[in-house]
């Protein structure tokens, strides 16, 4: 039987993936079905109700598992921050570009605010506050939305240039505004 977490319906999820995401470097999410999908993945729609509710929850669940590789870049479990985090990072989006572009394109931006954060990540982000240094979750709320509406506008601009810089440099550019001269502040 083909049920949710076996390894035939692990690779009818992945082929479902693989199709939408090269859908997507074809054209407008907007104007993707599920039809288009379950044909060119050679499944019927039937298949495709059973993992999705519609292209629009097929990309939801991308989101969340592309949250979970980008936390994963970043915070390493039980020891806090990983290095090279933002050239992962850099690295991601550069491999999945048309799916960085769609989805900062189609939801305006690139939303990883605390609130839409799936749970389990919320999770982390609750572990590793205090080793970063916050006194509360509104400070880090506070830091944290600054921070990444910033880096939201620097992946967008690198996108639309046609990730021109390298992810090294992507990387040397962002921890710079990360890490400014804090005696500049004082």
């Amino acid at each position: 039987m083909n049920t949710k977490g076996n390894q035939r319906a692990v690779e009818t999820e992945n082929r479902i993936k693989y199709v939408f995401l090269n859908l997507l470097k074809e054209k407008d999410i907007s104007r993707i079905s599920v039809s288009e999908i379950c044909k060119r993945a050679e499944i019927h729609r039937t298949t495709f109700y059973v993992h999705y509710k519609d292209v629009a929850d097929l990309m939801e669940h991308l989101v969340t598992e592309m949250y979970r590789q980008v936390v994963g870049l970043f915070v390493e479990e039980g020891k806090g921050m990983r290095p090279g985090g933002f050239r992962h990072l850099f690295e991601l989006i550069q491999k999945h570009r048309a799916f960085f572009c769609t989805y900062m394109d189609a939801l305006g931006k690139m939303d990883l605010t605390y609130d839409r954060l799936p749970a389990e990540l919320k999770d982390n982000i609750d572990r590793i506050m205090p080793v970063m240094g916050y006194a509360s979750r509104e400070e880090l709320l506070y830091h944290q939305t600054f921070f990444t509406e910033g880096l939201s506008a620097v992946i967008r601009r690198w996108i639309r240039r046609g990730c021109q810089e390298s992810p090294e440099e992507m990387e040397r550019i962002v921890v710079a505004e990360y890490r400014p001269n804090r005696e500049l502040f004082q």
